[in-house]
């Protein structure tokens, strides 16, 4: 999937998701804050601990949908067991333009469930 396509993405989104597609973690990282929080489906997780054991495993296959304010992105996203699941990232954006927060979630019909497995 060619990410530089999707123009609509806020500048710190786009570069986040482009490190996503590479497996880039250093350059994941430096998207976020030091005390960057994760919530899977509204529960706290671990952003470090998902940042090293998903960059490089997971990425998107496709997007089909980009907030308005490109900071969240819906899409397919390929797992590192091979499975396929429909995703939703939102970036919260501080003042300085780095992330400090990731809401992550699976999509199925209209239930939101954690992202189990990754």
């Amino acid at each position: 999937m060619d990410i530089d396509s999707e123009t609509r993405l806020h500048p710190t989104v786009h570069k986040a998701i482009s490190a996503l597609q590479a497996g880039d973690k250093l350059t994941w990282l430096t998207c976020f804050t030091a005390s960057a929080k994760l919530f899977d489906n509204g529960k706290r997780r671990g952003f470090h601990q998902f940042s090293r054991d998903n960059v490089g495993e997971m990425y998107f296959t496709s997007i089909e949908h980009v907030d308005s304010d490109g900071r969240g992105v819906r899409g397919w996203l390929h797992l590192d067991d091979g499975e396929e699941i429909v995703a939703y990232f939102k970036f919260r954006i501080d003042t300085a333009e780095m992330c400090s927060r990731l809401d992550v979630y699976r999509l199925e019909g209209e239930r939101h469930l954690p992202l189990q497995g990754v």
